[in-house]
């Protein structure tokens, strides 16, 4: 039992410590109503809901504070803010911020006239641009209007760590949206940043903006306030997962003590409250498997699955351009230009950077100066489309001599495939140092993955030749001049990478193994070589059927008839996917007339091969090429018709090609032979301006189950003109009588659209429905200079594929210069094209308010030097011409064949011919004296 002195005793200190015990401090927490769609979007209501059960939580808290909520809303109680000593504002601001209305500003001033603390959570610090709303005078600073902000992945660091308000806070990361602009007040008070990053803001004075340039920015920041209050602004948490965030809780936690006037201990407030289990819903696996050149591994170039672009809508006046990304990287002067095809992947999962966590629609690009880039293709919440997620500079390029092809640097020049699965791009890439080697990509980063880049040499190709000769014949060029312009490709299983070389030694098919990079096989085109023959060089590559079966087709160059044992110049080729053994040669094809235009550099491989799509069971399976003669060629792939070890005899009897060949005779013959499409037929002249295709047909098969195929090239006025002169565009049938082999018709024909050096045809529409087919001229001839500002402005176009009719066009000089042999990718309803920049077209293009700004002025390349006056032609060949013609491989015309040539068609091609650009600033009389000198 107590007794009466010890009970008193016990009394006594429960008294005192009751008189000196802290009073709680009341803090009110105000919240809106949510005001975007999306899980965890602007969720005011639940965010002050997570907030006020964090604050109780805390074992920090316990008999200190007093937390109010008031999740839906400014509270109706008048006198709810009576006694804070700090309010928590997480709600909208600017139309709806809660201060426009008279009364609730009234109470709010009261509370912060007697010392109120106060803190500010992303938009309720945002005001009206035409009335500030006092805001600057207690919280130090407002935004105003909702012009700027960046969405982004941010790694955020203490800007003042001993600072209360964020005391114990390490460095964090992560996803939030915040804004980069406010207008810090001029009048009384301190403002300390708390804390800072470096933003890339999507938007600046209502503007989305497409360049990817960090700033630094204090992202939050306290104010002490003139006469007594504190002030705390955060500009994040859009999203509800702000307050999952450990080091984020930590800081509102500390802000909220230190506005309220509390202690905060040295290592921060703590939390105990559980973080939500917030469900992310799973991404969507991309549609796409393979991205590459020409719809598909068979280089189909039909895009079956349109829905947005249909003949209507392509012909309705707001159909054009939708947005443009940044121009791309320069590299000493000179402009990107995109050989490369724009590549398009949808739902693609950036994995670093600002971006990071968030799929994009992406369209990938590749330029000339060694640079690759992820764009982003559609609106996804702030980030524009056009706005680069991501680039990644392989090297410097290389600038291939004798004389720099297009006079522009040799960086990529082939369109690149992208693995979808395996989130792999590859590129190859030509530097000064290495050379040619093939890269791996993440597309998710843009990072080169490990293992990669693997060097392409020809020392390496040698050992691995499977098509070797008796002995090795190395290279005898003056210069490397290979050239990779032919698009890559993969096996079905992605293991082996295909990658084609022209203007080599020999042509070259080669393959990368994928899953231990190195160099895994090489074929030769020619097993002797014979200089300057048997290129690779069309910009469709090696097209791929589902069995790995890969095709190739090669090409010549001047004097490139040889006549020996696997020497496969002018020819197609079947071979299988490399096994322990490397390739296997499977099957040949050789055109009849293959002396004659091996020996004029008429390509046969001017383009590349096109797998048309599966027939059904029991029906020939079928191929076709073209060529700068003009002829389409029509192949059985599964029988081509040639020998493994040998072309057959050279003839000049059309009716001899085992081709599969129409039943009738064709007028340039005068008995069955291959179709030719763009004419004159000529044996003699198809080269350089006077070829007449180097395109890929493209496939479409109608409701009824009928092929066609869509091509593109030339049509010369004459033999020997570089003028062109209508068709440019043609449909053929595929015939499949019931009796005897399938062939070729001319079905139809647009008769007056003429083509300047058109790209390959892409068909897109919805199944059997809806064809278009859309081409890329160069809108130049083949020998145009892509270098300075006045080089060529290509034109896209769309054709009703059932018409043949021009269905929409792009304006004159919409297009910037780009590269030759390219053609459009498609994705989400839009169609992507790359010049020195992506360029989108689709509907509703009047919306396209207008061009990127542009980037600084790019200083062109000096003109070609006027030849010094007395100069006779002897000195001129000399100074300008001997370098290439005097060393002359592959397309280069030896010094020799120019003898032959008439002093009038030489004259014809300084002037206004192929060698026009190389012919700058020489006087008529000069040109004169040249071509006479040739002929001496």
């Amino acid at each position: 039992m107590l007794t009466r002195t010890v009970f008193a005793a016990m009394c006594g200190f429960a008294l005192a410590a009751a008189c000196h015990a802290q009073p709680l401090r009341k803090v009110v927490l105000i919240g809106g109503v949510k005001s975007e769609k999306g899980a965890g979007l602007h969720d005011y209501p639940n965010g002050i809901r997570a907030l006020k059960g964090i604050l109780e939580s805390s074992p920090d808290a316990k008999g200190r504070l007093l937390v109010e909520a008031y999740p839906d809303g400014w509270p109706a109680d008048p006198k709810a803010l009576d006694g804070a000593a700090a309010l928590v504002w997480y709600f909208d601001g600017q139309d709806k911020h809660p201060l426009r209305d008279p009364a609730r500003r009234a109470a709010f001033e009261a509370a912060m006239q007697r010392g109120a603390g106060l803190v500010s959570l992303h938009q309720a610090s945002t005001v009206p641009p035409d009335d500030d709303l006092g805001l600057p005078r207690w919280l130090g600073a407002a935004r105003y209007g909702t012009f700027d902000r960046a969405t982004q992945w941010a790694e955020l660091a203490p800007a003042a760590p001993a600072h209360p308000a964020i005391r114990g806070v390490q460095p964090f990361a992560y996803r939030d949206e915040f804004y980069p602009t406010f207008r810090f007040s001029q009048g009384g008070g301190k403002v300390i940043p708390i804390l800072k990053t470096e933003l890339q803001p999507q938007f600046r004075d209502g503007r989305q903006i497409l360049e990817d340039l960090a700033e630094p920015v204090n992202v939050a920041w306290a104010f002490e306030r003139d006469g007594g209050g504190r002030s705390f602004t955060f500009s994040g948490a859009h999203y509800l997962h702000t307050l999952d965030q450990p080091e984020a809780r930590r800081m509102l936690l500390d802000a909220i003590f230190w506005t309220a006037g509390l202690e905060v201990p040295e290592g921060g407030i703590r939390s105990t409250a559980p973080a939500r289990t917030v469900e992310t819903p799973a991404a969507s696996p991309a549609t796409t498997v393979r991205a590459t050149f020409h719809a598909d591994a068979g280089r189909s170039g039909w895009r079956a699955n349109e829905t947005v672009l249909t003949p209507e809508k392509v012909r309705s006046a707001d159909f054009g351009a939708v947005w443009e990304s940044p121009q791309l990287d320069a590299f000493e002067g000179q402009p990107p230009r995109l050989y490369a095809s724009p590549l398009y992947v949808d739902k693609v999962a950036i994995s670093k950077g600002p971006h990071r966590g968030v799929a994009f629609a992406m369209v990938f690009a590749a330029s000339s100066n060694g640079y690759v880039y992820a764009v982003n293709a559609a609106s996804n919440g702030d980030v524009a489309p056009g706005r680069i997620l991501w680039r990644t500079r392989l090297a410097a390029p290389c600038k291939l001599q004798p004389a720099p092809l297009d006079g522009v640097p040799t960086g990529i020049l082939s369109t690149p495939v992208i693995d979808v699965p395996r989130g792999r791009l590859y590129v190859t890439h030509c530097d000064p140092e290495k050379r040619w080697q093939a890269y791996a990509l993440d597309i998710a980063s843009g990072e080169v993955l490990p293992g990669w880049p693997v060097r392409l040499d020809e020392e390496t190709f040698n050992t691995l030749n499977v098509n070797a000769g008796p002995e090795r014949v190395p290279p005898k060029r003056r210069f490397d001049f290979r050239v990779q312009r032919g698009a890559l490709n993969l096996s079905p299983d992605g293991s082996q990478l295909y990658v084609v070389f022209g203007e080599t030694e020999t042509g070259w098919l080669v393959s990368v193994d994928t899953n231990n990079p190195k160099v895994s096989s090489a074929f030769a085109a020619v097993a002797m070589p014979n200089r300057g023959s048997g290129g690779i060089w069309g910009a469709g590559g090696p097209a791929v059927d589902a069995q790995g079966s890969v095709y190739v087709v090669t090409g010549s160059g001047f004097g490139g008839y040889q006549n020996s044992d696997r020497d496969w110049t002018q020819s197609v080729l079947k071979l299988s996917q490399p096994g322990a053994k490397g390739f296997t040669l499977q099957g040949t094809y050789t055109p009849f007339n293959y002396c004659r235009t091996a020996k004029m550099d008429i390509d046969l491989g001017a383009g590349g091969a096109i797998l048309l799509p599966d027939a059904p069971k029991g029906s020939r399976q079928l191929m076709a090429i073209g060529g700068k003669q003009g002829n389409v060629y029509l192949l059985d792939r599964d029988r081509l018709p040639g020998s493994l070890e040998r072309r057959p005899p050279c003839s000049e009897d059309a009716s001899l090609d085992t081709s599969l060949l129409a039943p009738g005779p064709q007028p340039q013959f005068g008995t069955r032979g291959p179709l030719n499409v763009f004419g004159p037929y000529s044996d003699e002249d198809a080269a350089l301006d006077l070829a007449r295709a180097r395109s890929v047909p493209a496939a479409f098969r109608d409701a009824r189950g009928a092929d066609f195929l869509f091509v593109t090239g030339n049509t010369k006025r004459a033999p020997g003109s570089p003028a062109s002169v209508p068709p440019s565009v043609a449909r053929l049938t595929v015939a499949r009588p019931a009796k005897g082999a399938p062939y070729l018709r001319l079905d139809k024909a647009n008769p007056s659209l003429v083509l300047g050096n058109p790209g390959s045809p892409v068909v897109t529409s919805n199944g059997a429905r809806d064809a278009l087919v859309w081409i890329l001229d160069e809108n130049a001839s083949r020998s145009a200079s892509l270098s300075g500002a006045d080089s060529p402005r290509p034109v896209l176009y769309a054709l009703d594929a059932a018409s043949l009719d021009i269905a929409w066009r792009s304006a004159p000089d919409e297009l910037f210069t780009s590269g030759k042999y390219n053609e459009p990718a498609f994705g989400g309803g839009q169609v992507f094209v790359g010049t020195d920049r992506i360029q989108a077209f689709g509907p509703g293009g009047r919306k396209f308010s207008g061009r990127a700004e542009a980037p600084p002025p790019v200083q062109a390349p000096a003109p070609a030097q006027a030849a010094a006056p007395g100069l006779g032609g002897a000195a001129i060949y000399q100074q300008r011409c001997s370098i290439c013609h005097d060393n002359a491989e592959g397309n280069i015309p030896p010094r020799s064949l120019l003898a032959t040539r008439s002093t009038e068609r030489i004259i014809d091609a300084l002037t206004v011919g192929v060698m026009r650009p190389h012919a700058q600033g020489l006087t008529v009389e000069q040109i004169e004296d040249v071509a006479r000198y040739l002929k001496r």
